[in-house]
């Protein structure tokens, strides 16, 4: 992919997560971009790769930015991990496992 069409996609996933977020205003852009770049991190990390299944990475991506942006006041990290909402840690382990050893959608064997 070019510079630019991966300038396109990062366009395209901001406006995605800020649409998912309600968030309207242009201030912010950088500091949300920001997150979905430590959040896209993170899932890499932990062996998720957006190819598997870009929809639900992008999803989980956006919940994790908005968890993140609106926990910004929190006080410790633990304060700021109990809103994550339970369907997004179930759509991580989902997703993890599809990655860690194939699925349906990827062809994989499963084992």
């Amino acid at each position: 992919m070019t510079a630019a069409g991966r300038a396109a996609e990062a366009d395209e996933r901001l406006a995605a997560c800020k649409k998912y977020m309600k968030v309207d205003y242009d201030e912010d852009d950088e500091l949300i971009a920001g997150l979905m770049q430590a959040n896209d991190a993170y899932l890499s990390g932990a062996g998720v790769r957006r190819e598997a299944n870009p929809a639900q990475h992008d999803l989980i991506v956006q919940a994790m930015t908005l968890q993140m942006y609106d926990a910004r006041g929190a006080d410790t990290p633990q304060q700021a991990l109990e809103t994550v909402p339970p369907v997004v840690r179930q759509m991580f382990n989902q997703l993890k496992f599809r990655c860690n050893y194939g699925g349906a959608d990827d062809g994989g064997t499963g084992g």
